[in-house]
């Protein structure tokens, strides 16, 4: 049976990567030879090509959204708070936004000075971001709005985060914002639409399926000379670290980058966040753009 997961790891072996996983420390203490051993295991992806395998694989990518759904709708578990979306670490957001401007920057002045950033940049046209898996808007205010962009769309499925955003946000900067209540798997963008789609610390609640095919429409909503960019945890020693609590998945790069290849996509400009904790997850940056 062809899947989305298979021929990532497809790839991998081909590229020689690691390919092997295991729940984290928290969870069951599990480990699996390969990505399809942990799909199969965990329901994700059916044993058999029969029609109870494959219902059985709808009813579990269910459930695995409806756990990152109730933890994030858990607000003893994240407030609507910078601290709560982080995790914890919200002493790490300063120092991430930081690292984040000056990934812009620096790929806009030696690597993609097409990229408009500003109205003034676009011969008067606004300019559009979309900060994806948003929470309360972090990255918004403290990173897209203060470049420039004229107008930002926050896409969040938490109801109780995302109407958070405007008071968060403040009236100078909600005002130049749209919200949207939904989950990335379900998310479309307008075509030729945005010139920077931010997804930061949220792939890994995606299936594999689910966000290779977000990863296309977000091709499909660029506009000439935009960027879809990645920035999230990964490990080195394992593909792939399973969170249960939360239903979320930490991947190696070499397995985000066979997704984003999966997807259509190439590497604009990649890099790791620098001065974050050495006992935290390594955080590359990625701009990608469609091969074609």
């Amino acid at each position: 049976m062809d899947s989305t997961s298979r021929r990532i790891q497809d790839i991998l072996v081909r590229q020689g990567q690691l390919i092997h996983g295991r729940d984290s420390e928290d969870d069951t203490g599990m480990t699996y030879t390969s990505i399809i051993e942990w799909k199969e295991k965990s329901g994700l992806l059916p044993s058999t090509t029969s029609s109870e395998g494959n219902q059985h694989q709808n009813e579990t990518r269910q459930q695995w959204y409806e756990t990152g759904y109730d933890y994030w709708e858990d607000e003893s578990k994240c407030p609507a708070t910078v601290d709560g979306v982080l995790g914890g670490f919200a002493s790490l957001s300063k120092r991430d936004l930081e690292g984040s401007a000056d990934f812009i920057r620096n790929m806009r002045s030696s690597i993609r000075p097409e990229l408009k950033l500003t109205k003034e940049d676009n011969n008067g046209v606004p300019t559009r971001a979309c900060e994806c898996g948003a929470g309360i808007g972090r990255v918004s205010k403290g990173l897209l709005l203060p470049l420039g962009i004229t107008q930002c769309d926050l896409v969040e499925p938490s109801p109780r985060l995302i109407s958070s955003a405007p008071e968060y946000l403040g009236d100078q900067y909600s005002s130049r914002c749209r919200f949207f209540c939904t989950g990335l798997q379900e998310f479309e963008p307008k075509a030729q639409y945005y010139d920077i789609i931010w997804i930061q610390w949220v792939i890994g609640y995606l299936t594999d399926d689910d966000l290779v095919d977000f990863l296309k429409r977000c091709a499909v909503g660029l506009r000439k000379g935009g960027v879809i960019i990645i920035k999230d945890n990964t490990c080195e020693q394992e593909a792939f670290i399973v969170d249960r609590d939360d239903a979320s998945s930490t991947r190696s790069l070499p397995y985000i980058l066979a997704i984003a290849e999966l997807a259509g996509l190439r590497v604009v400009h990649q890099r790791f966040q620098d001065n974050f904790p050495t006992n935290i997850f390594p955080v590359p940056l990625i701009a990608l753009e469609p091969m074609d």
